[in-house]
Parts: C-alpha cells; sequence; structure tokens
C-alpha cells in the first residue's frame, strides 16, 4: 500500500467528535450520531469539491440541471461550447428556486416564475420588472448577480464546490486525476442512470464500493462458490495507493487467478459472465459478443485474457471506439473524495455517487451512471435522464446483493456492545483514508 503524506497544518483543529484516532477502529456513531451528521453537513459539504452532474447532462447553451445536497440546491448551467457556470439556485430579489430538475433556460435567459426578473447566463442580471419601485442601492449590478460557487470540470464531471476559498479543483484532485487520466472517463456516455434510496448513511453506502474484500461471500456468481481458503483476494485488488485529498484507487493486480482449481480462460469468462448479467455496466453486448467469437477458436487457456484484449482493441478499431491504451497503474475501482465511486473496464464504468437523503443521518440517494466510449460515427447521445428511484428487489443481481448488506449494516451499527468496526489496514484502506480526510474538514 502506497500512501502519500500530506503536509501537516500549523492551524490548531477542533476536536472531532468519534474521530479516527486508530486507523484499524471507525467509531460506529459516525454512521448514525445526529451530531456529527450535522458536522459534516456544516464543514463538509459546503467545503468540498463533489460531482454536480455529467457534462453531457447539459449538451447545450442554456441547458441546465439541479444538484441537491442537504438544503442546498445549485443550478449547474452551460453558458456556451466551453463554459459552465454553477449558481445557487434562488432569485436575488425574494429568494424563489429558478431552476427544478432539468431543464433549459430559453433565450439565454434565467427567468425567475415569481416576479419575472431575469439573468444571463454569465449570472448578469438582465432584467427587473418595475425598477422605479426599487431604491438604486437594491439595483446595483453587482449585488443582482447570481451567487456563483466554483466550477471545474474533469473526467467528463462537473465538479462545484461553495466555498470561494477553497483551493482549485486542479490541487483538490491531485493525485487520482494522473491515476485515472489513462482510462479515458471524458469519452465516456451514459448507457443509463438509475438511483435507489437506501435506509443507510451515505459513507455506509459508499464504502461497499471502496474494497474487493466483500466479493468472496457476497457474491457467488463472481467468487464461484470458494471457500475462503481458495479464494485469492489480493488478485481482484487487495493494495491500494492512497492520497491526502482522501482519493485512493487500487493498484495492478497479481494477474493470479482468484479462484482455486480454475484455469485462467474459465475464471475470465465466467466473470465477465456474471457481470454483463449482473450488472449490465461493466461487462456490456460488445464485450460478449468478443468473448463468444473467441470461444469458437481454440485458444491456450493462459493465453485467453490478452486474446481477447487483443480482439477487443481490433473489434474497436474497426468501429470507430476510441478505446485509450490499456492502463496499466490502476485496476478496477477507485475513490474520488467524497462521494464518487468509479469501476472501469474495457472502455466502460459504472460511476456511483452517494448523497445524504436531506438531514437524515440514516437515508441517502444512491446513484448509478453506466457509461461507455461509443463509436465516433454513433454521433451525440440522448441526453441521460434520472430514472427511479427503482426499489432494490428490481436491480440487477449485483447490485441487489450489495444493497441488502448496505441495509443489514446500517441496522447492525446500532447494536448494544457495537462501539467501533474494525477494519483490515490490507483491504480497506481505502475506506479509513477517507475518514480521515472527512475529519479534516470536521475539525476546522
Amino acid at each position: 500500500m502506497t500512501i502519500h503524506a500530506e503536509p501537516r497544518t500549523a492551524a490548531p483543529l477542533a476536536p472531532t467528535p468519534f474521530a479516527i484516532t486508530d486507523p484499524s477502529r471507525v467509531p460506529a456513531q459516525r454512521y448514525f450520531d445526529p451530531e456529527f451528521a450535522r458536522l459534516e453537513k456544516d464543514k463538509l459539504w459546503p467545503h468540498a469539491w463533489q460531482m454536480a452532474c455529467r457534462l453531457d447532462e447539459i449538451p447545450r447553451p442554456g441547458d441546465f440541471t439541479e444538484y441537491q445536497i442537504n438544503d442546498q440546491s445549485v443550478l449547474v448551467v452551460r453558458e456556451n461550447e466551453d463554459t459552465v457556470k454553477a449558481y445557487f439556485n434562488a432569485c436575488r430579489h425574494r429568494a424563489t428556486a429558478l431552476g427544478n430538475g432539468t431543464g433549459s433556460f430559453h433565450g439565454g435567459q434565467i427567468v425567475c416564475p415569481y416576479h419575472g426578473w431575469r439573468w444571463n447566463l454569465d449570472g448578469s442580471n438582465s432584467y427587473v420588472y418595475a425598477e422605479r419601485g426599487f431604491t438604486p442601492k437594491c439595483l446595483d449590478p453587482d449585488l443582482l448577480r447570481l451567487r456563483e460557487c466554483q466550477v471545474g470540470t474533469l473526467f467528463g464531471m462537473v465538479f462545484i464546490n461553495m466555498d470561494p476559498e477553497a483551493p482549485p479543483l486542479a490541487e483538490a484532485m491531485a493525485g487520482i486525476a494522473e491515476a485515472l487520466e489513462p482510462i479515458g472517463f471524458d469519452r465516456m456516455r451514459v448507457r443509463w442512470w438509475r438511483h435507489v434510496i437506501l435506509p443507510a448513511n451515505w459513507k455506509m453506502a459508499q464504502e461497499a464500493f471502496m474494497e474487493a474484500y466483500h466479493v468472496m461471500q457476497a457474491h457467488p456468481s463472481l467468487s464461484m462458490g470458494a471457500a475462503d481458503e481458495d479464494y485469492n483476494i489480493d488478485a481482484l485488488g487487495g493494495d491500494f495507493e492512497c492520497f491526502p485529498g482522501g482519493h485512493a484507487h487500487a493498484l495492478p493486480t497479481t494477474g493470479e487467478v482468484p479462484v482455486a482449481g480454475m484455469s485462467m480462460a474459465d475464471y475470465f469468462i465466467q466473470f465477465n459472465n456474471a457481470l454483463y448479467f449482473g450488472t449490465d455496466a461493466y461487462a456490456t453486448d460488445r464485450e460478449m459478443f468478443i468473448q463468444q467469437g473467441l470461444l469458437e477458436r481454440d485458444i491456450d487457456e493462459d493465453k485467453f485474457p490478452m486474446a481477447f484484449f487483443g480482439a477487443l482493441y481490433e473489434y474497436a478499431q474497426g468501429a470507430g471506439i476510441p478505446l485509450p491504451p490499456p492502463a496499466t497503474n490502476t485496476s478496477g475501482y477507485a475513490h474520488i473524495f467524497p462521494n464518487i465511486t468509479v469501476l472501469p473496464a474495457y472502455g466502460n464504468s459504472i460511476i456511483y455517487r452517494v448523497r445524504p437523503n436531506g438531514d437524515d443521518p440514516e437515508s441517502c440517494v444512491f446513484e448509478v451512471w453506466a457509461v461507455q466510449i461509443p463509436a465516433e460515427e454513433d454521433g451525440e447521445p440522448d441526453r441521460p435522464e434520472l430514472e427511479g428511484p427503482i426499489p432494490i428487489d428490481e436491480w440487477p443481481q449485483i447490485f441487489k446483493e450489495d444493497y441488502q448488506n448496505i441495509v443489514a449494516q446500517q441496522k447492525g451499527v446500532h447494536t448494544q456492545g457495537l462501539d467501533d468496526l474494525l477494519l483490515s489496514g490490507q483491504y480497506e484502506a481505502m475506506i479509513v483514508n477517507s475518514h480521515r480526510k472527512i475529519d479534516e474538514y470536521l475539525a476546522r
């Protein structure tokens, strides 16, 4: 495990309740205590860079989407082809929300539905109805401008920060941006976008996807019936690179077969099949098409994965799919602090975003994007639309298994006598790294 040291700050830090003092122990109260959730609301979410939307949600000038976190609403607006703005969603007159959900501001004007005040897409006021009734100081252009968040783009996503004094996005994403750059997230487009409301703390839900340690027991289709002594967790990603910003990613795996007694070809094929039927995201129709073609050929079992990747890139070249070169410095999953997880493979990825559901510390909004690098000739895809909330039982099997365990965990943290969750420094390093960064925000 590689840990990048962060320079110590000279500023004194305030005491944090239920702080991480031992990297192997996470206090259970962090997942349900109302005061801890209130501190996150006051000190984490208003100051951390967070993914507000994908760029393909706002493809044309005037398009907007609303991002909500706790009781805050932010409008992300496409100003022009190259510029995106993020505004606090309140009219400067009497605080009416200027937009709800997703839509378009026609004619380049943001119009208040209450009294008709208008703003240009750059946030400057363009019209005050009956302005003669207001004093000159009320009509000062700077006072009338929409209040902005910091905004930046990375990985085909729009990130916002409500704190004008926060460090820029490039600084906040140091380390993880370089690690994930070869994967080609900026080329991916949405296949589907769905969400579920889980009765669990947002961190509890997030952490289910920040380790592969659970796969052996939680996902029989992926562990293929292996017992613990027959399952090699390190072959799935048991070593991590953790960054000071709270981000982390799994390092390249050993290349060994995780399940004892299986050939490389058998494991690879069954793993892809399980992901295809169990997620409809990590592996897709095109990977199944390529794999099926290889099954009709006589290929050495140990060489099957390399034959698959060779066929994948040959197919992509012929189909006009701009796959990036194979990534060699990152593995199959990564955490972007505070609330994004990515699981990339084959020019596809699953992306998770988890947020508190209002002010309830034991409810969260869990969103899933299935994204893929399309063929160049496909043109611009339709603007993605959020589906759901979809009940747990209606999700593909692997998602369903994870959600059920998250719900069971949240139930368990209330058990009397359970003071701490005990974590592995080898297999669950991403989780502790993220908690420590949360503590830094809460201590400010």
